[in-house]
């Protein structure tokens, strides 16, 4: 039998001398810091890039017929442990954590417990094994035993993205129970974990043979066990079979070699292939035809279902805010300790952009207190009873009331021509007298000045007519325009002059995008760098659909199936089986520019 000997690069051996070489001019220097004022560090040389190398250990890795001994790894330099207890793992867990100490060049692990029979065990050191002279970290790097007589070799693989923006889950544990049950996660340890990396991908190697529930989860109490609301999750709805993955191929060898070592290479491979076909036939027809699985899981926060009232303030004489722990679907509020008289309208409801907060702005109440009741559809959430005394309140401003206007105009910036020009009140006006306020056009036309309110409150105002394009504006708006509820008016003149964009100015862009099923409800949203949503379109079929009146810049699309039929994403729900409704997100940004239209083609039938 012929064999290929490869000469090594005498650079392997000179890193090697320049390690020892740093290790005993640490050494020096730690040494001469007791006795000298100024200590220079030594420089020059090439950089240690290499990471410790595993000279041996005991036992060996992947042994078995492992007792629960002390396990020793020996290493060709100095190490040190960065952050083990966040980043080291146990698969399957232990109920005590290995203990790790740094002996010389070498590492000890000890366990405190009894191992299962016949279990292979995997500790994932993650890259907490470092030099301690440039912290080049081992990657990955995991130690393998088995209590019994061979090494389990399958795995599984996948990637945790966050069902919402479809990023990265980075940092979560992906759990396998062979224990199956709906509320396993909630009350057992897994058999099998692993973490997530940046990219969100994990796996999970040297398992049996068997069948899993795969689950996913932020844990935020470090325990393994779903026991806190706000822990993020992720499960498949069927269960998992591990495979043998088999091992990638080796990079190929940039070192040359010479014609005869070639020749010898290959007679070498041809007496070997009887050996390898013969090792792959080990293996059964199942693993080596199909293609390894890759699991996908989505991660999300269960939407939390016990309303309660988190905050009653009454920061502002007037206007008293109720806050609820989650949005609410429909709130009523009574007063039951001195009803009000039915004809007496004692307060104007206003709910907050998210409907998790209710505004109630108090309409001639003369009163010290109030006794509410408050509903949420008919579930009587709480009762609350409020002072009305604003000395009795920290929290109270102490200036005096007024009431104040604001525009949707900003300053040095040219207004588009497709907007309404908008008043907003800090308090509910009362009456408004447009004869007051001057609007011209192009300095000198007078405009006529038509208003319309819109809101619950009665604090927003548009102006109800278009805008001409390339045109000046000016509006005045004089004190003793608005008058609040409360009797006060506005004291200052508002005054905005601004002058409109034209079409030129924008860019269009013109979507065909083809959905993964059709007549069901989507919601298509138009997102700016930050993801902010800008424009949003109720969809059932595909189709062209065109957004206009874009500035310029970078925009993308997010389509979310919305199988309720809410108008919004919704969340999962692990123990009634619910995942969380798809959300799908173009891969690539567009451009657009000033007076371009721009065409984009979305197949999300293909998108992985």
């Amino acid at each position: 039998m012929v064999k290929i000997v490869v000469l090594r690069s005498n650079m392997h051996r000179f890193r090697e001398i320049v390690k020892r070489f740093r290790a005993v001019v640490l050494f020096a220097s730690v040494v001469c810091v007791a006795g000298c004022a100024n200590v220079v560090a030594p420089h020059g040389g090439p950089k240690d890039e290499d990471p410790p190398e595993v000279i041996r250990s005991t036992p060996p890795n992947y042994s078995t017929h492992y007792d629960g001994s002390d396990v020793r790894i020996f290493f060709n330099e100095y190490v040190r442990l960065h952050n083990l207890h966040q980043k080291m793992l146990v698969s399957p867990p232990l109920k005590t954590m290995p203990e790790v100490r740094i002996r010389g060049r070498s590492i000890i692990m000890s366990i405190d417990e009894e191992l299962e029979e016949n279990t292979t065990y995997n500790f994932f050191f993650g890259d907490a094994i470092q030099d301690i002279t440039e912290h080049n970290p081992i990657p990955n790097f995991q130690f393998v035993v088995s209590t019994g007589d061979y090494v389990d070799s399958l795995s599984v693989r996948g990637e945790v993205i966050n069902a919402f923006d479809l990023k990265p889950a980075e940092g979560v544990y992906v759990m396998m129970y062979d224990n199956i049950y709906d509320s396993v996660p909630y009350k057992e340890l897994p058999v099998y974990i692993s973490r997530t990396d940046k990219k969100g991908r994990f796996e999970i190697n040297n398992m049996r043979k068997n069948e899993y529930m795969m689950f996913a989860l932020k844990d935020l109490n470090y325990n393994y066990i779903y026991d806190q609301p706000d822990e993020k999750i992720a499960f498949l709805d069927s269960l998992v079979v591990p495979e043998y993955v088999f091992p990638e191929e080796e990079p190929e060898n940039d070192e040359e070699i010479t014609a005869d070592e070639q020749q010898d290479a290959e007679a070498d491979m041809q007496d070997d292939e009887d050996d390898v076909l013969k090792e792959e036939n080990d293996l059964t027809d199942e693993y080596r035809k199909k293609e390894t699985a890759f699991y996908k899981l989505r991660m999300f926060k269960e939407e939390d279902t016990v309303q309660r009232i988190s905050a009653v303030r009454y920061a502002e004489p007037g206007k008293l805010t109720i806050e609820f722990r989650i949005p609410f679907d429909s709130v009523y509020v009574e007063e039951y300790m001195n009803p009000f008289d039915r004809d007496h309208e004692w307060k104007i409801r206003e709910f907050s952009k998210n409907r998790d907060s209710l505004f109630i702005w108090l309409n001639n109440v003369d009163r010290d207190s109030l006794y509410l009741k408050v509903w949420d559809g008919d579930n009587l959430i709480d009762t609350v009873k409020r002072s009305l005394r604003v000395r009795e309140d920290r929290r109270v401003r102490s200036v005096e009331p007024q009431l104040t206007l604001t525009s949707n105009h900003r300053a040095g910036r040219p207004f588009n021509y497709f907007d309404r020009f908008e008043l907003t009140t800090n308090n509910p006006v009362k009456t408004l007298d447009t004869t007051k306020i001057e609007i011209f056009m192009n300095d000198s036309i007078p405009v006529e000045s038509v208003w319309k309110s819109f809101g619950k409150a009665n604090r927003r105002f548009k102006f109800d007519m278009e805008l001409e394009q390339e045109t000046e504006y000016k509006f005045i708006i004089p004190d003793s325009t608005f008058t609040d509820i409360f009797g006060f008016a506005n004291s200052d003149t508002l005054r905005a002059s601004f002058t409109t964009s034209n079409y030129e100015s924008y860019g269009i862009i013109m979507l065909n995008v083809t959905l993964p099923i059709e007549e069901e409800n989507y919601i298509l949203q138009l997102l700016d760098r930050q993801d902010k949503i800008l424009k949003e379109k109720f969809i059932n079929n595909s189709g062209e659909y065109l957004f206009q009146h874009l500035s310029p810049g970078d925009y993308r699309f997010k389509v979310i199936h919305d199988k309720n039929n809410s108008g919004i994403w919704n969340t999962g729900n692990y123990l009634r089986g619910i995942q969380p409704e798809p959300v799908y997100i173009i891969d690539e940004k567009v451009s657009v520019r000033q007076n371009w239209e721009h065409e984009v083609i979305w197949d999300i039938t293909r998108q992985p």
